[in-house]
């Protein structure tokens, strides 16, 4: 989809202004806050994630008031802030935030190390390829991708579990891979 189609099927994509909620009034659709995401992640799962979350709002009646603070990577996994949503919403973005620790946020491609250089990144070995990368740092200490999360906390002194499903989001995405659909295998 082009800039134009994304913000008008997710309206939530639309920059604004942080404090006041207004749209630009020179907005012209060459920037979403899609564009905040790295490049593998968008390809990989940009779109399904906001497809996700827009049914998730539209299912609890606050489409129109969602709003994006920021997107961006942290500690190689992605961070997607925003200024309010449901639980559901919530659980939507915690399983694409774990999922971005298996996926190049370059490439996108699902079979990604985590890589330290001083700054922790998600990388293939392809793109460690980069004359500024040392694929040498890349580990694979970590435990394979879950079938789903588990979270627990603490809400209004009640103690709480939820279990959030990854699996099968995380076999459509090495689907649409291994098909073609996006990035090089």
């Amino acid at each position: 989809m082009n800039n134009k189609e994304l913000c008008e099927r997710y309206s939530f994509l639309i920059p604004r202004n942080r404090f006041t909620g207004k749209i630009s009034d020179d907005f012209d659709y060459s920037y979403t806050e899609l564009d905040a995401m790295p490049d593998g992640w968008r390809k990989a799962f940009g779109e399904r994630m906001c497809e996700e979350i827009r049914d998730a709002l539209i299912e609890a009646n606050c489409l129109d008031g969602y709003r994006i603070s920021q997107i961006k990577e942290k500690y190689g996994t992605l961070r997607w802030y925003d200024f309010g949503a449901t639980q559901k919403v919530y659980d939507i973005i915690s399983k694409y935030e774990y999922i971005s620790g298996f996926i190049c946020q370059h490439c996108g491609s699902p079979y990604a190390k985590e890589f330290n250089d001083g700054w922790i990144s998600t990388i293939c070995e392809n793109c460690a390829k980069i004359p500024h990368l040392d694929w040498i740092n890349a580990t694979d200490d970590r435990e394979p991708i879950k079938k789903s999360l588990i979270i627990t906390g603490y809400s209004n002194g009640e103690s709480y579990t939820r279990e959030i499903p990854v699996w099968d989001t995380w076999c459509a995405i090495i689907e649409d891979y291994l098909s073609g659909k996006y990035g090089d295998k």
